[in-house]
């Protein structure tokens, strides 16, 4: 079941957590508040109506992209100075996981978040300019693809190859699991040079989709295995051989965020949705609201979500004052909001009975779809949890004052 229209929560409870992400927002920006009102009323007019062909077709629509970048989102998001303006990033992703964008949401994030600070951190040739040009305006869709069959989450063992062919490199190899991939106008390939690691923007002369995935769920982000087979100049290669894995770090590191906080969004319909009809269905003589079970298992969530998006907005409020870009506190956010919305999702849809199983009842059996991938793009839980293993730092002086030796 899909609407066009998105969640509204409290006013005064979204007037502030707004509070915590204005911070965030640049130092001649709008007020979070009217920027967000702006974005909702942008995606309920433009993007929304696109969602019932998108899922049914499984296509990613291209008129999302023009529709943000034509209104100027793109180009606000990325003003400022090296992270852009990331309170702009967090809203956006909010509100297009609030109006149940799915696929959609997480195509625009991808183009938005993975590719296009990429082409912003390290494009320093004509080419590059002119992609991120139409990149930020919303003529062109960009994509990121990294993944190969044997190559998942160790992407320094790419195969895809990157050799010079006398003032021009071909690029050769397929690429698996690459979203909105048969849509992209540009990809941004990970590929292997004689120096290790290389990423160049690929255009769509060079990109062959030679099978659509069947996802579970974000059907309307068409991912796709891509060959790829390009010529390109030598202003196309975005990083040189043996910087792409770093390079390609801090492209997943903003793609992280702006997960976390799309799935964030979509949590406040689920739960808003869910809280609703507590209070509107009837059995045995009451509300559905008046056994305590239920009420408390929503509480419960309510706290949960509330706490991650406060997280999320001190982590990027930090990184805004110039605190700093951490991968470790990146994907944790990723990794525990991503597992969130699984939990939240299924037990939301519960709070339906039977009506929360079925398609044409409620969006919630799509959002438990949709929300799946939360722990398996940009990273697997695994990888998560690797990375902020990694930051972990022994304290031994303080282990010898506290523990018996």
């Amino acid at each position: 079941m899909i609407h066009t229209l998105n969640s509204r929560v409290n006013p005064a409870a979204e007037e502030q957590t707004d509070l915590g992400i204005q911070l965030a927002f640049g130092a001649t920006s709008r007020p979070v508040t009217d920027y967000r009102e702006h974005v909702r009323k942008l995606i309920g007019e433009r993007i929304s109506p696109l969602i019932p062909a998108s899922e049914r077709e499984r296509r990613f629509p291209r008129e999302a992209v023009a529709a943000l970048g034509s209104a100027g989102v793109f180009h606000e998001r990325w003003s400022g100075g090296i992270h852009g303006d990331l309170g702009r990033a967090v809203v956006l992703a909010e509100e297009m996981g609030r109006a149940g964008l799915g696929g959609i949401g997480i195509g625009v994030g991808l183009h938005l978040e993975a590719a296009t600070s990429l082409l912003r951190g390290f494009g320093s040739t004509a080419y590059a300019e002119e992609v991120l040009g139409q990149a930020l305006a919303g003529d062109s869709v960009c994509c990121v693809a990294t993944s190969e069959q044997h190559v998942g989450s160790d992407l320094s063992a790419v195969e895809t190859s990157l050799t010079e062919e006398g003032d021009h490199w071909r690029v050769r190899g397929e690429k698996w699991f690459v979203s909105p991939g048969a849509a992209a106008d540009f990809a941004l390939v990970l590929c292997r040079g004689g120096q290790g690691p290389a990423i160049v923007v690929v255009p769509r002369a060079g990109l062959t989709p030679v099978q659509r995935w069947a996802t579970t769920g974000m059907r309307s982000l068409e991912t796709v295995r891509l060959r790829v087979d390009a010529r390109v100049p030598d202003d196309a290669v975005l990083v040189r051989p043996g910087s792409g894995l770093a390079a390609a770090g801090q492209g997943l590191m903003y793609e992280r965020l702006a997960l976390a906080a799309q799935v964030l969004g979509a949590l406040d319909l689920a739960s808003v949705l869910a809280i609703t009809h507590l209070k509107r269905r009837k059995q045995f003589g009451s509300p559905l609201y008046r056994h305590q079970a239920l009420r408390l298992r929503m509480a419960d969530l309510h706290s949960r979500i509330l706490v991650a998006r406060r997280g999320l907005y001190a982590t990027v409020a930090e990184v805004s004052a110039g605190g700093g870009a951490s991968a470790s506190d990146a994907a944790a956010l990723k990794v525990t909001v991503a597992r969130l919305g699984e939990r939240v999702t299924s037990e939301c849809a519960h709070i339906f009975g039977g009506r929360g199983y079925v398609e044409d009842q409620t969006p919630l059996e799509r959002l438990w779809r949709d929300l799946k991938v939360g722990r398996l793009g940009g990273g697997s839980d695994e990888m998560m949890w690797e990375l902020v293993a990694a930051g972990f730092r022994p304290d031994h002086e303080l282990y010898e004052a506290w523990v018996a030796t």
